[in-house]
């Protein structure tokens, strides 16, 4: 009865670790996947690794019980990775406390002939997440912030510091300054940014182009929550490559579905994303891909959609006043026009065509 009672509540909250709970929903478990800091600790390719499973492991576990049972095999075949990887990145989400074990696999040969089963079980795991913050040493908040140039201590400044802080400083750089910016904005993100499916482009009336580019930014501030990748960049360059689709009424929503799907309606493979190592480049072809031979950007999937219903209730309504239009004309009848009798038989009318065509050939014949 193994098998039968690994998924019980009971089994569950029994496997959940001390400092952990149960997730209360799949998409919050995701959410703390994403957020968690030992993602972006590790290389590119082994963060593409985590996130394929942690797509299959959304699209497969039990939302009554909130447990995902597979098999390791199914999963390397599923993502085209081998057993190997799919291992490790299980073991660092258990690390994590991310996932916790609730039955262990096993095999057909190790299954006792008392239940009778003659195949394997496969293992249970618990979508979990940390309860308890890690503990960190109390820092002095200040309003200076994230530097954007290569800083460098005074000595005077050196000699404030402790011996173990007056190592030689390393020059930061630019780009790296700006991307803890990205990462430090988006951690005191308490709500959306941007809502995924509206425009930057106001409807009606006119936008200043401050304006224009603080809701830009937001926008693609909300974009590097959503993909990761994207926070590899800096934010003016994510608004500098998405400027045109911006204008031309793209939302979020809309550059998510061009980042995975091609304008054919082909979806990208867990290979083409795995180690990116110039997310600007990447970010460019995809959205390349959805441009017009004279750079134009296309509509996206949703201006399609919305395009075709907005022709189908035009044909609907075009149809409708024809219909209506006819009824109208049979309708109405001229007064002068004599009112129908009551339809004879078809034999008469049969008759009576005969009898017209003999009258008409008689006639022709006694002209001169």
């Amino acid at each position: 009865m193994r098998v039968e009672h690994e998924q019980s509540k009971a089994v569950v909250q029994r496997a959940v670790p001390k400092g952990c709970q149960l997730a209360k929903h799949v998409v919050a478990w995701r959410r703390a996947v994403l957020e968690h800091p030992s993602l972006e600790l590790i290389r590119a390719d082994a963060r593409a690794n985590v996130l394929a499973v942690v797509e299959i492991i959304c699209s497969q576990q039990n939302p009554a019980s909130r447990t995902w049972r597979t098999t390791w095999d199914w999963v390397a075949a599923k993502i085209d990775r081998s057993r190997s990887t799919v291992a490790r990145v299980i073991r660092h989400l258990r690390d994590c406390g991310l996932l916790a074990v609730v039955a262990t696999g096993r095999s057909a040969g190790r299954t006792p002939r008392s239940t009778g089963r003659a195949q394997g079980e496969a293992p249970v795991y618990a979508l979990i997440h940390n309860t308890v913050q890690p503990a960190m040493e109390p820092v002095e908040l200040t309003d200076t912030p994230v530097p954007t140039k290569w800083e460098s201590l005074s000595p005077h400044a050196r000699e404030e510091v402790s011996p173990k802080d007056a190592a030689a400083p390393r020059p930061t750089r630019k780009r790296a300054a700006q991307r803890r910016e990205v990462v430090a904005a988006l951690s005191r993100r308490t709500a959306s940014l941007w809502p995924r499916h509206a425009t930057t482009e106001p409807l009606t009336g006119r936008m200043t182009r401050r304006a224009r580019k603080e809701t830009q930014r937001a926008a693609a501030l909300e974009l590097q929550h959503e993909a990761i990748v994207l926070r590899q960049l800096t934010t003016a360059h994510v608004v500098s490559v998405l400027r045109p689709f911006f204008e031309a009424g793209w939302t979020i929503a809309d550059v998510l579905t061009a980042l995975d799907w091609t304008p054919q309606g082909t979806r990208y493979g867990f290979l083409t994303v795995e180690g990116i190592e110039n997310p600007g480049a990447w970010l460019t072809a995809r959205m390349r891909a959805w441009t017009h031979p004279d750079g134009t950007p296309m509509r996206s999937r949703d201006q399609r959609v919305a395009a075709e219903a907005a022709q189908r209730r035009a044909a609907a309504r075009a149809a409708a006043e024809r219909s209506a239009a006819r009824l109208a004309a049979s309708a109405a009848v001229p007064a002068s026009a004599p009112e129908p009798g009551p339809r004879r038989p078809f034999r008469q009318r049969w008759a009576a065509q005969i009898a017209a065509g003999q009258n008409q050939a008689a006639g022709a014949a006694s002209a001169p």
